[in-house]
């Protein structure tokens, strides 16, 4: 599935902005999806422990979700441009059905609950949908990557 935009959370940005050590170059993160019941889209949460209704732990889905592999932060597509992006993520059903899945969120993945801060989500669809057993949920970056910053 060719995900809609991503939308940074608004202490990502003041995170950056302050040079709070988020390394989009070497840092780590993750995605985890979250149900339509989820406050997901609320730009003003800041680590992923406020985020509600994670998916539950079962049938191919881990809490915690996935860790970008293949992540890049490098120039983007026009002059001091530069691009965020990483590895499409997939999920399968397995011994039953994934339920409820609208949003995925990235986080930056810390030792502590302080230091796994979001970074953005994606509303993956305009209703909750199931993923059934053997069947897979692909999140594909866009072609100009996660996000850019211009």
């Amino acid at each position: 599935m060719a995900v809609g935009a991503f939308t940074f959370y608004n202490k990502f940005k003041r995170n950056l902005g302050q040079a709070f050590p988020i390394n989009l170059g070497s840092g780590n993160f993750r995605m985890s999806l979250f149900t339509s019941a989820s406050n997901a889209a609320t730009a003003t949460l800041s680590i992923i422990s406020s985020v509600t209704n994670e998916l539950t732990e079962a049938n191919g889905y881990s809490s915690s979700g996935k860790a970008l592999a293949g992540k890049t932060w490098t120039a983007g597509a026009s002059a001091g441009q530069y691009r965020f992006n990483a590895n499409a993520l997939v999920w399968t059903g397995t011994g039953g059905t994934i339920s409820n899945i609208k949003y995925a969120v990235i986080w930056a993945s810390g030792a502590s609950a302080i230091a796994r801060k979001l970074v953005c989500y994606s509303q993956l669809s305009t209703a909750q949908f199931n993923l059934t057993i053997g069947n897979t949920l692909t999140i594909t970056p866009a072609a100009t990557g996660i996000f850019n910053l211009a």
